[in-house]
């Protein structure tokens, strides 16, 4: 990506990204991947020593202003959508409906090609409801955190899976972490949750021989937990014909804050 310092996008120090974070955790009734965005990122900045590998271009796009005119402007303006690496995807990862017409506005007027969009409901809890979830385990299981031996099996069952994408869900488990439910017979991994790099509830699944058990409400229960103690609202995504989701996450007392959409451009 271009890195031009006379770009209408410009790198936010490290030393102002806790402020950010302070101005959008006020926000966290309606937004609060947009808080848990800037605090992973800041870990990620802390973790990685400054090497990176790139799989995939994953873009978070958020603005207080609800009109997304700004962010109509910056797409319009900058030039770091341009990339070398075509072969690989780039996305537009969860933007809120609020701001997507401009997102899309500004594509369709760049001629950027859009080739899939994927629309999900987004979920919340608050941090003080998540943190009376009883996590107890039936007897057959026990839940523990993932490593990185894991990511073959989640990255084989993950239904939006893409080349490399093992690579990736192995960084997304040594960055973020994540925890997964496992037979005390076999220590087969059989149900599992990840934080995606908005910090928040990503990949959740359990293998189809497992189903039915409740492990899926059990590890989104466990994760959001563990969220809440470090002072976050739980948020997670679904699509919107993942109706067998949805009543699981609103079983469980998490309520919808509208649509946002994935949006994969070239």
């Amino acid at each position: 990506m271009s890195e031009a310092e006379d770009d209408i996008l410009v790198d936010i120090a490290d030393e102002d990204l806790p402020k950010l974070a302070k101005i959008y955790e006020s926000h966290k009734d309606w937004a609060p991947h947009a808080y848990s965005t800037i605090t992973t990122g800041i870990e990620w900045k802390k973790k990685s020593g400054g090497k990176y590998m790139t799989f995939i271009f994953d873009v978070f796009i958020f603005t207080l202003n609800e009109t997304g005119e700004n962010v109509y402007d910056a797409l319009m303006k900058t030039r770091r959508l341009e990339t070398n690496f075509s072969d690989r995807p780039r996305l537009f990862y969860s933007i809120h409906n609020k701001l997507y017409p401009a997102v899309f506005k500004a594509l369709k007027e760049r001629k950027i090609e859009i080739y899939a969009e994927i629309p999900c409901y987004l979920y919340a809890i608050p941090k003080e409801e998540a943190l009376k979830f009883d996590v107890e385990c039936p007897p057959e299981v026990y839940i523990k955190q993932l490593d990185k031996t894991d990511a073959p099996v989640i990255s084989a069952l993950w239904p939006h899976r893409y080349k490399n994408a093992d690579k990736f869900v192995e960084i997304l488990i040594e960055m973020n972490g994540g925890y997964g439910i496992f037979l005390k017979s076999s220590n087969e991994l059989v149900s599992w949750a990840l934080l995606s790099m908005m910090g928040q509830l990503s990949l959740v699944q359990t293998v189809d021989d497992q189903k039915k058990k409740g492990y899926a409400s059990l590890i989104t229960k466990y994760l959001s937990k563990e969220l809440a103690k470090k002072g976050h609202d739980a948020l997670g995504t679904i699509l919107v014909e993942n109706i067998v989701s949805q009543m699981m996450f609103e079983k469980l007392g998490f309520r919808s804050l509208g649509l946002c959409t994935f949006t994969l451009f070239r």
